[in-house]
Parts: C-alpha cells; structure tokens; sequence
C-alpha cells in the first residue's frame, strides 16, 4: 500500500501571494502539480494543504525560496503602470520573475551604499527632441557612434548608471526561443494581427530609491538601446512602467512621446541631416550605412529618414513588406550552433552600479561572500570571477 505523503500546514494568503508574484494562474499550477483547480482553491483558503512533494514542485515553479513558502507575511510587487499595446495579454512568468528581481536587488544596494538615483528635473514643456537634447546637455557628452550597437550600448550603459545612480540590467522577459523571433526589426503587430501572443515585454523600468531599467536580454543589441532611451524618458518624465514599444505608434501619448526623445537622442536630426548630405542618394545601400554609423536597428532608422522626409511613405511600407525570412532562418541557425558568453550573460544581469557596490561591500568586509552571491542571484563560480 503506497504511504500517504505528509501534509504541511502553510498560510494560505502567503501561498496565494506566491502564485500570482509568479504569474501563474490557478488552472497552470494545478496541471503543473497534476491535480485539480478546486483543490488550489481550497488550499489558498485554508480548507486543504499541499504535501511536501507539491512544496518542492512549487518552490520550482514559482523561483521563490522554499523559506518563502514558510513565511507568515505574503510577498507583494508594487504595481506599475503599463503602457503595452494590448495591456489585456498575459504578462510572462519570466517578467514577473524579473520584478521580483529587480525591486530585491534595488532595495539591497540602497541598503548597502545609501545613495539614491539622481535623476534631474526638466520643464514639462519641452517637446521630446527639446528634452533630449537638454539631457545630452546634462550628461555633457558627445553623440556616440560608428562603433558596433552592442559596444554603443555598453558606453551608454556606464555613462547613465554613473550620471544617475541608476541600475540597468538585463533580463530574459519572455518564454520564446529568441532564435524565433524577428530580431532584426522594432515593429509590434497591432493586437488584432498578434493573437495571444503575449511576448510583448521590450523593457521596463521602476521608480524607487534606487531607479532600475530592464531591458530584454533576448533583443538585439540595436533594440535594446532604443530601448534604454525609450525607458531613460519614463524616468525623466516620473512616469516608469512596462512597455511593449511601438515605434510606429503615432497617438501623441507618452509612449510616442519616449519614442521620439530615444530616436532624437541616438539619431540627432541635425546631424543625421549632415550624414545623408555626404550621399547623392538615399538608397538601399545608404540606408544600411545609416543604420550602422548609429547602430540601431533598420526600422529606426527608416522611420527617422521618413519623418525627415528623406525616403518616400511606399519605401518605408515596402521594407515591411519585404522582410527576408530567409536571412533570419540564417541568423537563427549561426545562433543555435554559437556559444553563449555566460560571463557576458550574467554582467548584464546585475549592472555595473550593483556590482560595484556589493564588490566594494565585500572587500570592506561588509557583507560575506555568501550575501553578496545572493544579492546578485549568481552562481558561486561567477561571484568569484566577479568581485574577488
């Protein structure tokens, strides 16, 4: 005769937290544990409990410590804005996870260093190409480029985190093969042609102590730097929150908004002007020089060069109607046969002001090795590399 496993007595509320921090729904986790909604249901009031197989299997499920499930106080995220296309779509589990991430590592580095993001106060008038070119003031720095997108990415990265006090990192947002994706262009279907595709995350950002930006580890460098700038003016405008980033979306609202200060700010139009003045022609051919002297993806480009006046509205349409799947099918298999850079990986992952502070915290015997593998969720082997 099989033995009935063990029951554990948890708080239900702490249980019912849990799942939704998680992002999953009640019918998800009862297939995950193979039993019936109505038993999640009655769990989550107290009338049931979980054995201590279905604890693991949850604690699995869920990324949560298994202290977690013990606790007498239920987890809970600061809701924020969301400015996505179709905000009726379900968040992924990997967004929820890289919230959870982001708010513990935000209050962890507050805790240890005491500083506070400084981010400066601008004229609510100004117009979005005003408010870059004021930003570029404030930094005091010069247009970056010609350099490839990932190393312009990188210099805007130490460049905002040291200027602002902000943390930016990198997080895988959804639970697709990126291999899948169309990296090579922004433009997000409308909702009526994307169906229940709910991998619509580019990046979000939180306003705390401690400001954090999240980009989408699975974009292009290219995509990820609009993104940067996109989520920059959500912070400078008091307005952070999660985005899906239409750059064609034209409703004058503050998405719109944050699209035309990146795009001015990486794509200056004066000198974007002196640029296409060394060209007799704008073509196929200049387009991609264009494209790579900036380092943004394709479609940002052409948008630009389209506002400008530049290329005509049918050259535009026609670049979106003429996307080579056969040149993605071969970026696909290049990516499928390469080998990650885990080390690369995970300094995205926890963002140059995080470990700067948690390695300055620990050579000062501030916090053991042990604390600051935990505050920067890595793998010993990493810490070691990282902050020894």
């Amino acid at each position: 005769m099989k033995e009935k496993q063990k029951e554990i007595k948890l708080v239900p509320d702490v249980l019912k937290a849990l799942r939704e921090t998680s992002g999953y729904s009640i019918e998800e986790v009862a297939k995950k544990l193979k039993t019936s909604p109505e038993k999640i249901k009655r769990v989550e009031k107290g009338m049931e409990f979980f054995t201590t197989t279905e604890i693991y299997k949850l604690e699995g499920l869920y990324k949560y410590s298994l202290a977690a499930f013990f606790s007498d106080s239920a987890p809970k995220l600061p809701v924020m804005p969301d400015y996505r296309i179709n905000r009726n779509r379900k968040l992924t589990h990997e967004t929820y996870l890289a919230e959870r991430n982001t708010y513990y590592l935000s209050e962890k580095i507050k805790d240890l260093c005491g500083k506070r993001s400084q981010i400066p106060s601008f004229s609510d008038t100004l117009k979005a190409g005003e408010l870059a070119k004021e930003f570029r003031k404030f930094l005091n720095i010069e247009l970056i480029k010609s350099k490839k997108p990932e190393e312009i990415l990188t210099d805007y990265k130490k460049i905002l985190e040291g200027a602002l006090s902000i943390i930016i990192i990198e997080y895988p947002l959804n639970h697709t093969n990126p291999r899948k994706r169309k990296q090579h262009e922004l433009f997000v279907k409308p909702p009526s042609e994307a169906g229940n595709d709910v991998n619509d995350v580019r990046a979000f950002s939180t306003s705390s102590y401690i400001s954090v930006i999240v980009l989408n580890e699975n974009d292009k460098p290219s995509i990820k730097l609009f993104s940067l700038f996109h989520e920059i003016c959500h912070l400078l405008k008091r307005n952070a929150g999660i985005c899906s980033i239409d750059i064609e979306k034209n409703d004058q609202g503050i998405e719109f908004y944050c699209n035309q200060f990146a795009a001015e700010f990486l794509i200056p139009s004066d000198n974007l002007m002196t640029e296409v003045k060394k060209f007799r022609q704008i073509d196929e051919e200049e387009i991609n020089k264009l494209t790579e002297t900036y380092g943004v993806s394709k479609q940002t480009m052409m948008i630009c060069l389209l506002r400008l006046g530049y290329i005509e509205k049918e050259t535009y349409q026609a670049f979106k109607n003429e996307i080579n799947e056969k040149e993605i099918e071969v970026v696909s298999k290049q990516k499928k046969f390469g080998r990650r850079n885990w080390d690369k990986i995970y300094l995205n992952r926890v963002g140059n002001l995080s470990l700067q502070e948690v390695k300055k915290a620990y050579l000062a015997e501030k916090i053991t090795f042990y604390e600051s593998s935990r505050i920067l969720n890595l793998k010993t082997k990493y810490v070691e590399k990282f902050i020894d």
